[in-house]
């Protein structure tokens, strides 16, 4: 299991390698120097009670160089993970280059318990880190307090009856009435916490509103993170500013190790340089990583969940409350003798929001390396042109530049039209793969040859 927002935590590792300036005025060479390039860069987290994660492993590229998943993958090494007397090698997985995947029987991982991690690459110095996973932790309350911090209900949990936690009355609340507080049975102490926030809705509203903000304009994303927390006399407050939209929230407490609440504490590239914020000071992250960078960290973790609904809004359930459906589509045509079509993307949530756009197709060329596909070309998202925008685009609006590769494959699949259809495949991390709710067909008129695909409902 993989942190949600493991992903933030390593914003100062992706800075290195990733093209353009970072924000709050910083460039990379004042965290990462041209001695730093092609370093190993280490990504590993051990959830307790959880299987033994993968391990991916990249290296950095120096400022300015263009970054691409497929470079910086770190391929040919031997990653072992060790525990006392034990010892778990890695193979490499053949789906995702980079990552490296644990033998498949290798036990859960152990609280209270250390664990070291090797990477040994050719020529290079080997890289070592090791963790000290956290103690246990179960949330065993999780309740409502008023203003003076006087308990005004417990919320249920999910130990007690499951996804019901969304649903039930006592867990149904107004945005920002109250205080949340989550209460930890713990055999220890770990570095420090933190809430992972997840929406899981496709298309409910803000919860609040602002003279600053045009809701249609506004696309923050669903999930999020708190700052690191420590624990009071066996209690948390659980922030509000985490949750911003409608709906049913999952939300996840990790009890994390040093090495990761060093990595958050201490990632400055966000920061402001005049605003007094955490992490300013350092010149770069903290890694506890030999020879490397990166996060090989642990964490203990438990969830909570809640519907929560506008100030002053009547008690309601699910979609109902702001509609229902979210359905979406990707669909495209390419001319098969001068390579030019497009790619078109359509969403309706049920709620009035929608999106219809498409992007031009080019540099088209055709491949031959999908060995289950008759046919196969790779091609660029050109220029957007956006028929509608409702609220529903997100981030479809921000592929131009992104590289596909699909491929026609060679089993037909129904389709009531009469026309033959037949699956659809695209290349992902090296490998070949049919897309779910995938199609594709060719279709010849006025001597000329077009390539119809798509997938999506």
């Amino acid at each position: 299991m993989r942190s949600p927002f493991l992903r933030i935590a390593l914003l100062a590792l992706t800075a290195c390698d990733a093209p353009g300036p970072l924000k709050a005025d910083r460039d990379a060479e004042d965290l990462f120097g041209p001695s730093e390039d092609n370093v190993v860069v280490v990504d590993a987290v051990l959830i307790v009670e959880a299987p033994l994660p993968y391990v991916d492993l990249r290296r950095t590229l120096a400022p300015g160089r263009a970054y691409s998943a497929e470079t910086t993958a770190l391929s040919g090494a031997r990653v072992t993970i060790r525990e006392g007397e034990s010892s778990y090698v890695y193979t490499p997985d053949p789906a995702v280059a980079g990552r490296y995947q644990p033998p498949p029987a290798a036990p859960s991982v152990q609280p209270s318990t250390a664990y070291e991690l090797s990477v040994e690459v050719p020529e290079k110095p080997i890289v070592r880190a090791s963790t000290t996973t956290p103690p246990r932790m179960r949330i065993s309350e999780f309740v409502l307090l008023d203003d003076d911090l006087e308990e005004l209900k417990a919320l249920r949990l999910f130990s007690e009856v499951g996804d019901a936690v969304y649903e039930i009355p006592e867990n149904q609340l107004e945005f920002a009435i109250g205080a949340l507080e989550v209460r930890v049975q713990m055999g220890g102490a770990p570095a420090s916490f933190q809430f992972a926030f997840d929406n899981l809705e496709a298309a409910s509203p803000l919860l609040f509103d602002s003279d600053l903000i045009d809701e249609d304009d506004y696309d923050l994303e669903r999930s999020g993170t708190s700052r690191p927390l420590r624990l009071h006399d066996g209690a948390l407050y659980l922030p509000w500013d985490g949750i911003q939209y409608a709906g049913r929230q999952r939300i996840r407490l990790f009890a994390v190790d040093r090495n990761w609440f060093d990595l958050v504490r201490t990632d400055n590239v966000d920061a402001e340089r005049d605003a007094g914020e955490a992490g300013q000071g350092f010149q770069r992250p903290l890694f506890h990583v030999e020879n490397g960078i990166g996060l090989f960290g642990s964490a203990s973790v438990d969830s909570v969940g809640l519907f929560v609904r506008r100030k002053g809004s009547p008690p309601c359930s699910g979609c109902s409350c702001w509609g229902c459906g979210d359905r979406s589509s990707w669909s495209g045509v390419l001319d098969i003798e001068s390579g030019k079509g497009r790619v078109r993307y359509e969403r309706d949530v049920g709620t009035g929001a929608a999106c219809d756009l498409s992007y031009e197709v080019r540099d088209a060329m055709v491949l031959e390396t999908c060995a289950s596909c008759s046919f196969a070309w790779k091609f660029e998202l050109g220029e957007l042109t956006v028929y509608e925008d409702a609220g529903a685009c997100g981030e479809a609006e921000d592929l131009e530049g992104l590289e596909l590769r699909f491929g026609q494959g060679v089993t037909p699949i129904a389709d009531d039209s009469g026309a033959t259809r037949y699956e659809l495949y695209e290349e992902a991390g090296g490998f070949w793969g049919a897309v779910d709710r995938g199609w594709s067909l060719l279709l010849s008129s006025a001597g000329t040859t077009q390539w119809f695909f798509g997938f999506g409902e």
